[in-house]
């Protein structure tokens, strides 16, 4: 069996293979990082004791804490990074600054589709990732994420108001909520289309575009382009990753 632990900025989620050959898996914990329970945490792993794990963290000091912590009840621990055999060739520069979140969901997509993809990531920040299709990580964009966008304007202006995400979205705001609704949802998809578009002039490809993250759902609603929505791709490419990785 294996444990697969993904830490992002603002969640924090845990799957279960309970054979990593297959692609089948639970996701047996999910929570917020500011709901973060340390009991509840303990519950989970001394549950899995003696299994193998591995960890897609973009947030350092969990993973020093998580080995310090855990190393002794897991059989073996893989922290996923730029080192590893992940079948790919980063083509960017500071390859071991590449998020590891990112690097996972472009193992899972290209062994899904194997073209010339966009891979969007919709969560803390959201962001664009291409890989070809030859296997080569070339590099893409970030922004900040819908939620991050909302708590820079509430937080950084005296009177706008921390809005809903699930009321009407239309291009003409007709109230200061509605306003803001429409800045920050369509202003990213058309950040995203237009961002992809010069990309496939840039590249002279035509990019498969994937959609994964946290806000993957949201933003699905308001797309208006084709695109394949992937919920869990960051888990489906850490299981990738452990099997080229691990020695039995």
């Amino acid at each position: 069996m294996l444990l697969a632990i993904k830490m992002g900025n603002s969640t924090l989620c845990i799957a279960k293979f309970n054979n990593p050959l297959e692609e089948n898996f639970s996701i047996i914990y999910e929570t917020v990082t500011e709901k973060l329970s340390l009991r509840s945490l303990n519950k989970v792993f001394f549950k899995h004791k003696g299994m193998d794990c591995i960890i897609c963290s973009v947030v350092p000091a969990f993973t020093q804490k998580f080995i310090e912590k855990y190393n002794s009840i897991f059989r073996k621990i893989l922290i996923i990074n730029s080192k590893l055999n992940t079948g790919l060739k980063l083509k960017v520069k500071n390859k071991e600054k590449f998020g590891s979140d990112r690097l996972a969901c472009c193992v899972a997509a290209y062994e899904i589709w194997k073209e010339n993809l966009a891979i969007i990531d919709a969560g803390t920040a959201t962001t664009i990732t291409v890989v070809t299709n030859k296997g080569e990580v070339l590099g893409g964009s970030i922004m900040p994420g819908l939620r991050m966008m909302r708590y820079a304007l509430h937080e950084k202006t005296a009177v706008l108001p921390s809005i809903e995400f699930d009321g009407p979205v239309s291009a003409l705001g007709v109230d200061t909520e509605s306003a803001i609704r429409s800045g920050i949802i369509l202003g990213t998809v058309y950040a995203l289309k237009g961002i992809i578009k010069e990309i496939e002039k840039s590249t002279n490809f035509k990019l498969k575009t994937i959609l994964t993250g946290g806000n993957a759902f949201l933003l699905s609603k308001y797309l208006n382009f084709s695109t394949h929505l992937e919920p869990y791709l960051v888990v489906k490419g850490m299981r990738l990753i452990y099997l080229k990785n691990i020695e039995n």
